[in-house]
């Protein structure tokens, strides 16, 4: 005959993450699980923003940069302006040159005759004009002069006589007598106005200096001129093709200056008279 035994009570305990068998049967001996140390502080968790590619915001460089300042922008370099030509003020007062100024009595006595096939010119009545200087340092050896001058001018009646300071292009002349009374003959268009330095010398007692020649427009077209003393020299209106003036050099001794009129004989039958001056840069 069986006999049953007693059923003893059996408790199976089963723990999430950790499994622990407790069996206990009837009042028999329990098994405890043993205790599970816990941590009092919690484990932080790294957010998702602090997890390498978690995120969807830029990684941020740190790194300093150092930028440096600007370099300054140099200043335009400026165009060096030329120094303008100084400009010639009058160094005389302005005088009346008549068609009957004939440049060979300049200096001469009065009385002074020079006889032509026809006539006779004498002085004062058909001498040139004296110039004088308003500042004595004007006739300074070297000194650069320059003429003003205006007017008309005729070596006879006709209409087709007359002309402006430079004389007639296409009629040059030279004095029919030549040099004469130590002074030196020249070639130049008839009308033109023409001047000779002089010294104190007396005129007439010194060899007469190279005669110049100015019947070619090449030969009037220059920038400056030096003249000799007592050598006839051509200045027309003071200026050269291009409308500058033209200067002319002061000799070495002069004490005056004569402006007349060009022509070859007879200037006492002249008519008209041009105006004229000297100028100069004043030092």
């Amino acid at each position: 005959m069986r006999t049953s035994l007693p059923m003893k009570h059996c408790k199976l305990l089963i723990f999430v993450g950790l499994i622990t068998f407790s069996t206990s049967c009837g009042t028999g001996h329990q098994f405890r699980q043993p205790a599970v140390p816990t941590e009092n502080t919690p484990i932080a968790q790294e957010s998702a923003d602090s997890t390498l590619g978690g995120s969807n915001a830029p990684v941020t460089d740190t790194t300093t940069t150092i930028t440096p300042p600007p370099l300054p922008t140099p200043a335009p370099k400026e165009t060096p302006t030329p120094p303008k030509d100084p400009v010639p003020v009058a160094c005389s007062t302005l005088y009346q040159i008549p068609g009957t100024a004939n440049p060979f009595l300049a200096g001469m006595p009065d009385g002074t005759e020079i006889q032509y096939p026809s006539s006779v010119d004498r002085a004062p009545v058909n001498a040139p004009i004296l110039v004088t200087p308003t500042d004595r340092q004007c006739f300074e050896a070297g000194r650069m002069l320059f003429f003003r001058v205006e007017g008309k001018i005729a070596h006879g009646a006709m209409s087709d006589q007359e002309s402006d300071a430079d004389g007639i292009a296409t009629a040059p002349g030279a004095h029919t007598l030549g040099n004469l009374n130590g002074l030196a003959s020249l070639k130049a268009p008839i009308n033109s106005l023409i001047g000779v330095f002089l010294s104190e010398a007396p005129n007439g007692r010194t060899v007469a200096p190279p005669s110049l020649d100015f019947s070619e427009p090449l030969n009037r077209n220059f920038k400056s001129l030096s003249p000799r003393l007592g050598q006839l020299f051509f200045i027309g209106d003071g200026k050269d093709a291009m409308g500058s003036l033209q200067g002319f050099v002061v000799p070495s001794g002069t004490t005056r200056l004569y402006l007349a009129i060009m022509d070859e004989y007879e200037w006492n039958n002249n008519l008209g008279k041009l105006s004229g001056g000297i100028l100069w840069v004043k030092p």
